[in-house]
């Protein structure tokens, strides 16, 4: 998807630097000698929750940026019908919209706008969770009593425990987030074949804290130009397979470029060779055999796996 969390990102890498340097001048300067020091304990409070304020509207802005542009990209790229002349320049929109091999309609454009909306949920969620976390805690030290905690620890695990069967429940957002990929998926002729397991579980044996736990791979699979092809995303990498013989051969991605190994058919070499130079092809390997093209990426963007897609059909077809 279009946009990115950039300034709510720099910001709440510098900001914790910042914050630790105004508590502790707070802690220097206030409060000396005070046995219950609740002028010092309100200032450096009021610092935290002013930063999370701050960080929370930047990254509600960032949200609504990246999801309205990429909104526009797409409805460009439709407009336009978007060609591939260089993938490396393209957006992730652009891409997406020139490698459909169907008619992209209005549920496909509706439901990649939506995809944002599991991020919107968990943003508010976690809103919600700072603030009576800034409800109980400053209210123990401040009014030097334990019944805050009494009341606002329940109401924590409670928002905590919402969201996530709200999230993992059967029909939750997880499930649905999973529908609008399969709908998005349309036009370029894939499904989704496999999605990975979401439970939760002890997160580390010696200390009893539990967590969500990611098991397996989201595989999209489909025919595309009368091939089989299929797009395995998870664990950090990406894998995408399209079934079309070719003769033996292996590349790797260096210097900007996906270089074949000796003794590569001259076909496959002279493509790559017309492959367009770009620093987006790192940590990238490539084999050919009878079964198909291999395309291997480690890390990478999220809409990487779209450019590998449009490798490995460029090679298929040589």
């Amino acid at each position: 998807m279009a946009g990115g969390f950039k300034r709510s990102g720099r910001f709440g890498l510098l900001g914790v630097f910042v914050v630790a340097a105004i508590v502790v001048a707070i802690a220097l300067t206030t409060g000396s000698g005070e046995a219950n020091p609740k002028l010092t304990l309100g200032l450096i409070f009021g610092v935290l929750a002013v930063f999370f304020v701050i960080l929370f509207a930047l990254q509600r802005a960032d949200l609504d940026r990246a999801a309205s542009g990429g909104a526009r990209e797409t409805a460009r790229a439709v407009a336009e019908g978007a060609r591939i002349e260089n993938p490396m320049t393209m957006s992730e929109p652009e891409l997406w919209a020139a490698l459909a091999v169907k008619p992209i309609d209005e549920e496909a454009i509706r439901a990649r706008g939506q995809m944002w909306e599991s991020t919107r949920g968990s943003l508010r969620l976690g809103m919600v969770v700072v603030v009576l976390i800034f409800l109980t805690v400053p209210a123990i030290y401040l009014l030097e009593s334990f019944v805050p905690l009494l009341i606002g620890g329940p109401l924590i695990a409670i928002a905590a425990v919402y969201g996530s069967v709200r999230a993992l429940a059967p029909g939750g957002d997880l499930d649905r987030g999973y529908e609008r990929v399969e709908a998005a998926m349309v036009p370029l002729g894939l499904e989704v074949a496999e999605r990975p397991s979401v439970s939760i579980e002890m997160r580390e044996p010696v200390t009893p804290r539990m967590g969500p736990k990611v098991s397996g791979a989201l595989v999209l699979a489909g025919e595309r130009h009368g091939r089989r092809v299929s797009v395995r995303l998870g664990g950090g990498e990406s894998e995408v397979t399209v079934v079309a013989p070719a003769g033996e051969f292996e590349a790797r991605s260096r210097d900007g470029r996906v270089r074949p190994a000796e003794g590569a058919p001259a076909a496959i070499a002279e493509s790559l060779a017309a492959v367009p130079n770009s620093t987006r092809w790192k940590k990238v390997r490539v084999e050919g055999g009878s079964d198909g093209i291999v395309v291997v990426r480690e890390g990478g963007e999220s809409s990487d796996w779209l450019v590998d897609l449009w490798l490995a059909e460029r090679l298929a077809s040589c």
